[in-house]
């Protein structure tokens, strides 16, 4: 019933004559559609913006809907915005704004506190689809922009330059954060994105788009088969080859051994782990003490907990151990489609990795323990999938905690691709689709 009001939902909201229709591919399987509908307006123009998706996690279908309401100038640039998300997981709404060179956002999960944020920017703001309509009336070659992403309330730099022109079809390439997507625009229509892990979005007819041929398990079609098995204890060698762009493995127990354009060779070893924090922090590790927009370490509520699940516990170690074990008995193990924040985790009590991994974040900071968020790969029954999990900074090195599985030190079958904000998935998303993993030494 649910999936059915999401579809009427979307269906009502935009059956306009003049609307415009997409499908949503990953590799050649449909996932999703949306719909965009342009009024012009004295001052510009409002875009309203559905998008439906759904895939399968872990053998659970999940449903999005997103809807979005954007005002423009009349270069398309956005002035404002507010949108809404819904999964069974999760409501998210938020409102921003753009005055000069700052984007003032405001958005909220649930019934829960706004948060509030200022970014800074010097390149004109659009969204990705507001720059589709842009380029179908402006055949420019090149373009400085700054690109707004609602859901996840977060901007990126780039660079949209044209790389062909044909018989009216012009095609460009779109780079920020370390990734690369092509649009192609005929005749001046947009018809085709070809963007990171195989997805694509298609414009096509309102009959053709709510179609789904079936429903695809998003985690096995980005599963990576490595050469052997993973048997590693205490030492592994990997060598990674694919398209490697913005990918950092020289971190943690981690070290890379060396580097060219297309691979990558590293090592990983099992920590030696010291028990202590005598030595003064340095001001880059302190920043890992810190709130975020998403980590709120300072909340009320993340504190109150850290102290109730530490009281007692001097040891740095005794303290990681308290919490891990804490999130991995009390927090429910599910599938989540949402934008987590640890006070939402810690209401909601549930998610999957990157819910643990933000919360543990969270209650570690607020212990005293600096804490980052990792994002790469865990090797399971067989294949690589996409994972999310923490380290923390004790004895003057890193060490990677996974609280889903309650290890630590997490075991030598994670592989990390980066590191820091839950945002910097987008960076590893170039990596997932296109990598080989090669065993070359494991103990």
């Amino acid at each position: 019933m649910k999936a059915i009001l999401y579809l009427i939902t979307l269906l009502c909201a935009s059956s306009k004559q003049d609307t415009l229709w997409y499908s949503m591919y990953l590799q050649g399987n449909k996932v999703g559609y949306s719909s965009i509908v342009l009024y012009s307006k004295p001052s510009g123009y409002q875009i309203d913006e559905s998008n439906y998706m759904q895939v399968q996690m872990l053998g659970t279908l999940k449903r999005v809907l997103i809807n979005t309401s954007y005002n423009t100038d009349k270069a398309l640039r956005i002035s404002s915005a507010k949108f809404d998300m819904k999964s069974q997981d999760q409501k998210i709404s938020g409102t921003f704004k753009v005055v000069g060179d700052t984007i003032f956002l405001s958005y909220a999960s649930g019934g829960g506190t706004p948060i509030e944020r200022k970014i800074l920017v010097s390149e004109p703001v659009f969204t990705e689809t507001t720059l589709r309509l842009y380029l179908e009336r402006n055949p420019v070659k090149s373009l400085k922009v700054a690109l707004l992403d609602a859901p996840t309330a977060s901007v990126s730099e780039g660079i949209c330059e044209l790389i062909s022109e044909k018989s009216g079809t012009r095609t460009y390439r779109l780079s920020y954060q370390g990734t690369e997507t092509r649009l192609t625009i005929k005749n001046g229509s947009f018809v085709r994105e070809e963007g990171p892990m195989g997805i694509s979005i298609v414009r096509e007819s309102k009959e053709d788009v709510v179609e789904f041929a079936r429903e695809i398990d998003i985690t096995e079609l980005y599963a990576i088969v490595p050469n052997k098995p993973i048997r590693a204890k205490d030492y592994l060698k990997l060598k990674l080859t694919g398209s490697l762009k913005g990918i950092d493995v020289n971190f943690g127990p981690q070290k890379l051994l060396d580097k060219t354009q297309n691979t990558i060779r590293l090592e990983i070893k099992a920590p030696d782990i010291k028990c202590s924090q005598t030595s003064p922090l340095s001001g880059e590790v302190k920043k890992y003490l810190e709130p975020d927009a998403y980590v709120q370490s300072n909340a009320p509520e993340i504190i109150e907990i850290s102290e109730k699940i530490t009281s007692g516990i001097k040891d740095p170690c005794a303290k990681i151990r308290a919490l891990n074990s804490w999130l991995f008995h009390n927090i429910t193990k599910a599938p989540s489609v949402t934008v987590p924040t640890a006070l939402d985790v810690l209401r909601e009590r549930r998610g999957d990795c990157n819910e643990h991994a933000v919360l543990f974040t969270a209650l570690a900071r607020a212990a005293g323990i600096p804490t980052d968020i990792v994002v790469g790969l865990v090797y399971q029954d067989g294949a690589y999938y996409y994972h999310a999990w923490a380290m923390v900074f004790i004895g003057g090195e890193w060490i990677f905690v996974d609280p889903i599985f309650g290890e630590f030190p997490a075991s030598l079958k994670h592989l990390a691709l980066s590191r820091g904000s839950l945002e910097k998935q987008t960076e590893i998303m170039q990596v997932v689709g296109n990598l080989k993993i090669d065993v070359e030494e494991q103990l």
